[in-house]
């Protein structure tokens, strides 16, 4: 069964492998867990391997997206989709067709969230206004004015009113559940180190070898010609 938990564990495995893929010296993934289960003392096995701070933090980010790991965020975009539709409504409509052709879907746009506050407003409380002064004088029938710019108002200040209740429940739920296991599994795990000088110096005292780190080429190996 194909669970959340699983998912995360998924995403955490190929970041890692993606992270190894460009770190410096170059070591195969298969390596890499071969060396970590070999360690007995000393630096640990990823403090032999360098990729700078920018480039992991990208591919970190990118699974993030990938996997929908940031609940948080998800909420937030959520919430911004459902503002800008009580905005701008759209829903789908039947077309019926012409000349024998046959139907299709279309689309089109009803009353915005405030212009359904108005009309409710008015039918609420204008409509009752009317309906009183026409049975005290019956002139108001064909020359009652409602006060369209006061029902605008009141409709826009409800909106708003509304619009901030979903955002202070946007700052107020947080699901990050996910983002912390993935964040804390791959910054705080056996992510390749991201201090060069540490990585040199390893080389050399541990294993008797100097090694060179081109920072250039990395970004290279990792941006293309985009860099």
């Amino acid at each position: 069964m194909v669970t959340r938990g699983s998912i995360v564990e998924h995403a955490i495995k190929d970041c890692m492998k993606e992270l190894y893929s460009y770190a410096v010296p170059h070591v195969e993934w298969e390596d890499f867990i071969k060396e970590n289960k070999e360690y007995k003392n000393g630096p640990k096995p990823y403090e032999f391997y360098y990729l700078p701070k920018e480039i992991m933090k990208n591919i970190c980010d990118s699974y993030i997206d990938a996997y929908r790991l940031d609940g948080q965020q998800e909420l937030l975009n959520t919430i911004e989709i459902l503002i800008n539709y009580c905005k701008k409504p759209i829903i789908e409509k039947y077309i019926e067709g012409e000349n024998g052709d046959p139907g299709y879907r279309g689309y089109e746009h009803p009353n915005n969230l405030e212009k359904e506050i108005e009309d409710i407003l008015f039918k609420s409380i204008y409509e009752y206004d009317l309906a009183d002064l026409i049975e005290n004088d019956p002139k108001y029938k064909d020359n009652f004015e409602y006060p369209e710019n006061e029902r605008k108002y009141v409709a826009e200040k409800l909106q708003n009113k509304f619009f901030e209740f979903l955002d202070m429940a946007g700052s107020f739920y947080k699901w990050n559940g996910e983002l912390n296991i993935f964040s804390a599994s791959v910054y705080l795990g056996a992510s390749p180190c991201s201090n060069k000088n540490t990585v040199i110096e390893n080389w050399k005292k541990y294993r008797n070898q100097d090694i060179e780190i081109d920072e250039e080429q990395i970004k290279k190996d990792y941006y293309g010609d985009d860099e």
